[in-house]
């Protein structure tokens, strides 16, 4: 496919919206958070006590707001929920103004609450943002798409970092709050436009539950979880850092305040270029290499009196610290079902912000009872061996757990995992030789093909399939197995609607297309293979099969790693095409199978259908 073929998909420009959206409202968000630190900071002589207290009180909400609210993304409609909390933010600030315009006696102390109310619903936000990209997008394109969201996180930290104090400067607080509304009244218009985003079915997204029910991350993500809070302790002094040596160190606080702000933005911006163009080739050794080089920066930045030295070394950890982040962030969320993937979002920006509020508790406690440079120094110095022990444990997940995540579990490729691994996950060896059992039994078992659908909120869907069964007669009930966390999986629930359509032995290319994971989301991906609507229930049935389904799903149950569907047939449509034969599934192969009833015959080697696996899914 073209590149100017793929800018025009459906899941390709709603990427693109959602890139503006998004820099509209973090150029709002930098510029309303630099000005109010900026301001508070200077209007109590430099205080680090200050300081330190209005970037924890902004960050202490995004820790509530990543453990509390970020989880309620997998279960609503993300793209309702984005426009909502833009709405949301445009209202907290529109009272702000009205009571700023109102004449308050504690503007200070005001605008701080809101800018914590703001940082509590910042991590739903981005939770939203990450479900709604891991729903729409193809697994191979979530890296680049997360490298795409860093870059314009960081070119509206530029932008809004440098207009924050222009526009104190230059106008008032009431001018400064009105613009960031504004901001966020323009986000919430563009995301009118997204494309709806399956929601997943609640309750069901797999993996062993914890205590609470929810399921358990795999041990892989929890010590990547713990890397990123091992690095976030050494490299969240770059919130202080800047305020703190161009004030202490270099003379003329606000010209080079914004020279260091730039520099680091900019080598932000390079650095989620950089791991975008990475691809997954080379798995998690990038997010490792890059740790040690935020170590060796830490460790450069203790030279604060060389100005040019200082504004390199912060921008180069800045650079390396978005190759680490959107490595692991992908990794983690491979790793994961897309059920869970507001979860998942929200334990890294957890991690992440406890290791910066870490780090930004630790300069406030040592800088109270020693002098500032010899704090610093000794900070520094200190964060450089917690970012090595950040690089050390991510080469030892690494090690333990492969370098690279798994594909993606479908039902066309699960059959054939790396031995020892489910889904990317280490089972106990009893569990790894039963699953080896079942795949070699299953490979043993001739099955047809078919190609199951459905449409929810107007988007089409489907997936190969070889786990169709029929159950009774009476009543008329069909059955799939379909995996857990899977997109096929989320858009099925009870009523939803679900065509079968049974696979002829010409379509042999169309069971494999169905069953790439890479393959475009929505209407755009029958492209190249006739279909219709179907006319009870306008579930996507493809021509040329040998028979066609259309059902209601009566119910879904949770059966081990995937759902059992029970559907009740509404109609069945034979082909009437003579001598069309079924395409058959059997060891490791689809096959044709002879007019003649005998042996099947026409091997064609192709991505082996896994027993019970339903389809492309991530």
């Amino acid at each position: 496919m073209s590149p100017a073929e793929r800018r025009g998909l459906p899941e390709q420009r709603s990427l693109r919206t959602l890139l503006a959206a998004y820099a509209v409202s973090q150029f709002g968000n930098w510029l309303f958070r630099t000005a109010v630190v900026y301001y508070a900071y200077n209007e109590n002589r430099g205080s680090n006590a200050v300081l330190t207290t209005a970037i924890v009180l902004v960050y202490l909400p995004i820790l509530f707001g990543s453990r509390l609210l970020a989880p309620l993304a997998d279960r609503t409609d993300t793209r309702r929920t984005l426009i909502g909390l833009d709405v949301l933010r445009a209202v907290v600030l529109a009272v702000l103004l009205i009571a700023v315009l109102g004449g308050i006696t504690f503007i200070s102390a005001a605008t701080i609450g809101v800018l914590a109310i703001l940082s509590l619903l910042t991590p739903f936000f981005t939770a939203s943002q990450t479900a709604y990209l891991r729903r729409v997008l193809p697994t191979d394109r979530i890296s680049p798409a997360l490298a795409a969201v860093s870059k314009v996180d960081w070119w509206m930290f530029v932008l809004g970092t440098a207009a924050g104090p222009l526009v104190l400067v230059v106008s008032d607080l009431p001018t400064l709050i009105a613009l960031d509304i504004a901001t966020f009244v323009v986000s919430a218009l563009l995301l009118v436009r997204l494309m709806p985003a399956p929601v997943p079915t609640a309750g069901r997204s797999g993996g062993a539950a914890t205590g609470s029910g929810r399921p358990r991350l795999s041990t892989s993500s929890t010590w990547m979880l713990v890397s990123v809070f091992a690095l976030n302790v050494g490299a969240g002094l770059i919130n202080v850092y800047p305020n703190v040596v161009a004030r202490n160190y270099l003379g003329d606080s606000a010209s080079w305040l914004s020279v260091i702000n730039l520099a680091n933005g900019i080598g932000a911006v390079i650095g989620a270029t950089l791991v975008g163009r990475l691809g997954k080739r080379y798995g998690l050794r990038p997010g490792v290499l890059a740790a040690v080089a935020v170590s060796l920066s830490l460790a450069g930045m203790t030279f604060v009196t060389t100005p040019w030295v200082a504004v390199l070394t912060s921008s180069t950890m800045l650079l390396a610290g978005q190759v680490f982040a959107v490595v692991l962030q992908t990794r983690i969320l491979e790793n994961e079902p897309i059920a869970v993937a507001g979860r998942v979002s929200g334990l890294f920006t957890l991690g992440t912000f406890a290791g910066v509020t870490v780090s930004v508790a630790l300069f406030l406690g040592v800088t109270s009872i020693a002098p500032l440079r010899t704090s610093l120094t000794v900070l520094l110095v200190g964060g450089a061996v917690a970012a090595l022990g950040s690089a050390l444990i991510g080469a030892a997940a690494a090690r333990r757990y492969g370098n690279t995540a798994p594909e993606p579990a479908t039902e066309a490729q699960a059959g054939q995992e790396e031995p020892g691994t489910v889904n990317g996950r280490l089972p106990d060896l009893d569990a790894e030789a039963n699953a080896l059992l079942v795949r070699q039994a299953g490979r043993a078992f001739a099955t047809g093909v078919a190609l199951a659908s459905t449409v929810d909120a107007g988007i089409p869907h489907a997936t190969t399939v070889n786990s169709f069964v029929t159950v009774s007669l009476d009543p008329a009930l069909v059955m799939i197995c379909v995996e857990q966390g899977s997109r096929l999986e989320s858009m099925l629930h009870e009523d939803s609607p679900l065509g079968i359509t049974i696979l002829s032995a010409g379509q042999r290319d169309a069971a494999r297309y169905f069953a790439r994971a890479d393959r475009p989301v929505g209407e755009s991906q029958f492209e190249g293979h006739p279909w219709k609507p179907g006319k009870i229930t306008g579930a996507p049935l493809l021509d040329l099969g040998t028979a066609s389904l259309e059902c209601r799903v009566q119910t879904v149950v949770p059966a081990g790693d995937h759902v059992i569907v029970l559907a009740r047939v509404l109609s069945f449509t034979p082909m009437d095409q003579d001598g069309q034969m079924p395409l058959v599934f059997f060891g490791g192969k689809f096959q044709a199978l002879d007019a003649n009833p005998g042996t099947p015959s026409g091997e064609t080697p192709t991505v082996p259908v896994g027993v019970g696996r339903a389809g492309a899914e991530r």
